[in-house]
């Protein structure tokens, strides 16, 4: 495309789409926001006019058959992202897709060798990648820091399920959202563990839903899940995900232990005052976690008194080489392969905790 401009169409005009999507593209200097589309025609015409997109649709499928895109970005309920994926990519589209995925790992694999076929590339929104701690962990791992990894315990952490005026929404139904907490916040565990060790070969899990009667319906996806992993890479690991937990904002932390040395990934994205995060340091030898200073290219742009800016910054970081790789060539990461992969241990673990036992992630 040379020096063009990509020009992207936005499928879902939800509150995150208001915050992470649509400024995030509109302050990119090579991406026109050209479409939008949502159900409600209401809130689909005061985003658009919010941020300047000059056409709007309330049906994706017109939407993407009408033409005029290179780009087709779906911010939508769980269940419409592999009907609007294949979509896109039969009509010639590159792809940047929420996470989870899809519904499950088979619909997932299936979005992702389509794309292959039709050489598209594709992009799982996994964002807190771009945490320059999450960034500054993947380095020093690479680097040997840990030595042979033995443990690791993440968990993520919010309170937002205890409002008792919480209304009921698409999350809370697993007709819409295959899992709950598990693949809202949970995935980000999953993809951060496995970006940084490698593949899960299984686990075993449980879950809970303590609410179910919510202003506007039923609620049976999970609300609180918890399980135990064995990585390809030989670590064990114990993970938690919960909306259940008071105190909390949106809390990460992920404990990294090896023959070597330890390392801890901290943050509170969206809470703290900048997407920097924090990691810290331990070694055989001596007592007490070191907090390690992040490099200046590493937290350059996340540590400004703007958190939205902030924010635009870690939405360029992740969709950068996706767009490089459309007008160059070259990969992706997180692609559809890494959101199928995490998507296998989502499945495994909610097979996991309906079947009590142990289930190898395939």
């Amino acid at each position: 495309m040379g020096n063009e401009r990509f020009r992207v169409g936005v499928i879902g005009t939800s509150w995150w789409a208001d915050l992470e999507h649509l400024p995030g593209l509109r302050a990119r200097r090579d991406v026109e926001l050209v479409s939008l589309c949502g159900r409600n025609p209401e809130r689909l015409a005061a985003l658009a006019a919010k941020f300047g997109v000059p056409r709007t649709c309330t049906e994706w499928r017109a939407m993407i058959s009408g033409g005029g895109l290179d780009v087709l970005v779906i911010a939508t309920p769980n269940s419409l992202h592999h009907p609007q994926a294949m979509a896109a990519l039969e009509a010639g589209l590159h792809v940047i897709c929420e996470k989870p995925l899809a519904m499950n790992v088979t619909l997932a694999r299936e979005m992702a060798a389509r794309a292959e076929a039709a050489r598209r590339k594709t992009l799982t929104f996994f964002t807190h990648r771009t945490v320059a701690a999450a960034a500054q962990v993947k380095r020093m791992v690479d680097e040997g820091f840990l030595g042979k990894p033995l443990h690791v315990s993440g968990l993520y952490f919010t309170a937002s399920h205890l409002r008792e005026n919480k209304p009921f929404a698409w999350k809370m139904q697993r007709a819409e959202s295959g899992t709950g907490v598990l693949g809202d916040i949970g995935s980000h565990v999953i993809d951060l563990v496995r970006w940084w060790l490698g593949d899960f070969s299984r686990v075993a899990g449980q879950w809970q839903t303590v609410t179910r009667e919510r202003s506007g319906g039923v609620a049976d996806a999970d609300e609180d899940c918890s399980f135990l992993a064995q990585l390809a890479c030989g670590a064990q690991g114990v993970f938690q995900a919960s909306k259940l937990v008071a105190g909390r904002g949106n809390y990460q932390r992920i404990e990294l232990h090896g023959s070597r040395g330890s390392l801890t990934y901290e943050a509170d994205p969206g809470f703290d005052p900048t997407w920097e995060g924090r990691v810290f340091a331990g070694w055989p030898d001596r007592p007490g976690l070191e907090l390690i200073a992040l490099p200046r290219e590493l937290a350059a742009g996340l540590d400004t008194p703007d958190n939205q800016a902030d924010r635009n910054e870690a939405y360029r970081r992740l969709t950068d080489p996706f767009f490089a790789a459309i007008r160059d060539g070259g990969t992706v990461s997180p692609d559809f392969r890494d959101g199928a992969a995490v998507q296998a241990v989502l499945d495994a673990v909610a097979g996991s905790a309906e079947a009590k036992g142990w289930v190898s992630v395939r």
